[in-house]
């Protein structure tokens, strides 16, 4: 894959992410334990678009730790999203410095 396709599967990832049928039922309620994943997650979105890549790293660590230690298959979908974008976005990281 090239720098360039690789920057599309990142922005069609982030689309798919916070899209309705995807996001998890009451997502955006902060009593809802999914709330600091899906935080995480358009954390990582804003800082890759405002190209402030410095945080980007802790956010994927948080993110990770919240999927181990909250994987009870709930959110299947979600999290499958999650490690995509999370691996396309490590993988692309340095190119995006």
């Amino acid at each position: 894959m090239t720098i360039l396709s690789n920057l599309k599967e990142i922005e069609v990832l982030q689309k798919k992410l916070n899209a309705p049928e995807v996001i998890p039922v009451r997502g955006f309620r902060r009593n809802v334990s999914i709330y600091q994943l899906i935080c995480y997650v358009n954390n990582i979105t804003g800082c890759y678009i405002s190209r402030n890549l410095e945080p980007v790293p802790i956010f994927i660590e948080r993110a990770k730790q919240f999927m181990e230690e909250n994987d009870s298959g709930e959110h299947e979908e979600y999290f499958s999203l999650v490690s995509k974008y999370i691996d396309a976005m490590e993988k692309n990281l340095p190119n995006l410095r």
